[in-house]
């Protein structure tokens, strides 16, 4: 008995432990978060109270293209650490000692330049000057152009019809080339993607997505439906795409023109895994601006399909063999897998059903997707090109099997409730596979906005974003100091955050309780809102009272009668004011 009990004690502490392990993990991750603070404003220069939080993540990467190599490397390596079991956990007493070095080097050189940085590393981290040197004179460069704008001037110059110089898109710890803004952002040739680089990263995000989904099932995902966007292909030169050839288990092959127009199958003993049936869903301008890019999709997915192998490695292979034994269905129809909008048509409209409140029922919102999306751009067995072919029933078949969705986050500056087309796309093509294949598909979403791409559920990239933006002070405060457009987003935020309860019902009920806590229950914050944009609060109100009625939160009656009251208070002072008078007797 005494034995049972003792081991049982032991059991309890190891449990305790690593949750704390855990909280710390957490704590530190929203600390360390980097979030935009206030709204762009065009034609102003940045006031970057948190220059250093932004200098210190750009210092965090490897700049090869400027023989840059990141800080937390060379602090790394000077203290005689090896940087990649340093990487394996941000919460541990190593990495803390090297954050905070880095930290207090940005900080100086903020304060004091270069010389001084380089100078505290090397006395503090054994960083010679010449190591330190590249990577001060970037971030040099970039300080200098983040206190310049030429917005206004390019926009004159433009009306004038003068030439704009063109510049890269993506945000500045991607890239930071895309300064100074005020440019015209260019794509890139589609015959060029996926890059070298993006593949190269590619493997590692995709690698550590089926490490995830292996360690939560104890089996690979069958198959996996990806959301691939445009704009986000540009800015990474198509590493959701290179993903998607990895996951599949091909890579390009570049011609002498160095295009990428042909795959080459990654042998079995080289790959490691099986082969994942890998469903592509695109947006318009995606299908617009990568034509090509979606012809090599299309090829790759032909190829695997086509492989002699045993079907426990190659679950398209398997998928499609059943697909084509058990239905009247071809080969071409079976091996279809990437689909977008009708020609000339974009978006899956989700997005403003939900905003509406224009749904009856769940089912709804991943119906709507389909309908949007089912358009198939493939070639068939004889090379003759298909682009939009209307093929609903085989997306529903393709989707049918999938157990998991998954999307790239690719900017610190614009998250998943941040804009509404996250939970449009991601949000609604999970719907669709959760009523097709009659199970919740696990929903995840890679972070690339630190050096240690890390792989996140949907449920915990809500609770992350909530906290530290909608319900930090940092945030919202920044967002207040844009009156009338500050409150607006912050409801934005809110019915961004109350699409992924449509969509995924992805929301814990805390995160509207704080919501309600934090802008309509605090008598202070109320008024401040509503001497701001009365039509927002308004909005907020009947969104959360939404949330309740659909059955995604369940406050007491006291805030639900708070809310009604909120809603008629404002309704009964828009009737009476003045304007609404004379707009209803006009």
């Amino acid at each position: 008995m005494t034995e049972t009990v003792l081991m049982k004690s032991r059991i309890d502490v190891k449990e305790r432990d690593a949750r704390v392990t855990q909280l710390h993990e957490q704590l530190i991750e929203i600390e360390q978060r980097l979030i935009p603070t206030g709204l762009h404003v065009f034609g102003r220069a940045a006031e970057l109270k948190e220059k250093a939080d932004l200098l210190r993540m750009v210092a965090s990467f490897d700049r090869p293209e400027q023989g840059a190599r990141a800080l937390p490397k060379l602090v790394a390596e000077g203290l005689g650490f090896d940087t990649e079991a340093v990487n394996e956990s941000p919460a541990n007493e190593t990495r803390e000692l090297i954050d905070g070095i880095v930290a207090e080097s940005i900080k100086l050189f903020c304060e004091k330049g270069s010389d001084e940085a380089a100078a505290f590393l090397n006395k503090n981290a054994n960083v010679m000057n010449d190591e330190s040197a590249p990577t001060f004179a970037l971030l040099e460069k970039v300080s200098q152009q983040l206190d310049s704008n030429r917005e206004i001037d390019s926009l004159m110059r433009s009306l004038r019809g003068e030439y704009i110089e063109p510049g890269p898109g993506a945000d500045i710890v991607q890239n930071p080339f895309v300064l100074p803004t005020g440019r015209n952002t260019h794509a890139v040739n589609p015959y060029s993607v996926p890059s070298r680089a993006a593949f190269d990263r590619a493997k590692h995000t995709a690698d550590a997505l089926l490490r995830r989904y292996l360690d939560e099932h104890g089996r690979y995902p069958r198959a996996l439906a990806l959301v691939l966007w445009g704009l986000d292909n540009i800015k990474t030169q198509g590493e959701g795409v290179a993903q998607a050839l990895w996951l599949l288990g091909v890579r390009p092959v570049r011609d002498t023109l160095n295009r990428a127009t042909e795959v080459e199958v990654i042998p079995l003993d080289e790959l490691k895994r099986p082969r994942i049936d890998v469903v592509m869903t695109v947006s318009g301008i995606f299908r617009d601006l990568f034509t090509p890019t979606m012809a090599l999709l299309d090829k790759a997915v032909r190829r695997v399909a086509q492989l002699d192998e045993p079907p426990e490695m190659n679950y398209l292979r398997a998928n499609i063999s059943n697909s084509t034994e058990n239905a009247t269905g071809d080969f071409d129809d079976a091996v279809t897998r990437v689909f977008s909008n009708a020609p000339g048509n974009y978006g899956a409209n989700v997005n403003f059903m939900v905003m509406q409140s224009a749904w009856e029922n769940e089912a709804s919102l991943g119906d709507l997707f389909v309908t949007r999306k089912c358009f198939a751009y493939i070639r068939d067995s004889q090379g003759g090109t298909v682009e939009g072919r209307e093929a609903p029933q085989l997306m529903d078949a393709a989707l049918s099997r999938v157990e998991a969705t998954y999307q790239n986050i690719d900017s610190f500056e614009v998250g998943i409730t941040d804009v509404d087309h996250y939970f449009e796309y991601l949000g609604g093509i999970s719907k669709a596979v959760e009523t097709r294949a009659q199970a919740k598909p696990s929903i995840y979403l890679s972070d690339s906005l630190s050096p240690q791409t890390k792989i996140r559920s949907l449920e915990e990239t809500v609770r992350l974003e909530s906290r530290t933006k909608t319900l930090n002070p940092k945030w919202y405060e920044g967002m207040l100091k844009h009156g009338f457009r500050g409150g607006a987003e912050i409801e934005n935020h809110v019915t961004n955050t109350f699409g992924w309860s449509a969509t995924a019902d992805a929301v814990d009920p805390w995160i509207y309780t704080e919501i309600t806590k934090t802008f309509l229950l605090d008598e202070q914050m109320f008024q401040r809102l509503l001497e701001l944009n009365q039509y927002s609060v308004q909005s907020l109100a009947k969104r959360l009272l939404e949330a309740h009625e659909r059955g995604y939160w369940n406050p007491n009656e006291e805030v639900l009668e708070r809310l009604r009251e909120i809603i008629d208070q404002i309704r009964l002072a828009a009737e009476h004011s003045p304007t609404e008078r004379a707009v209803a007797s006009s």
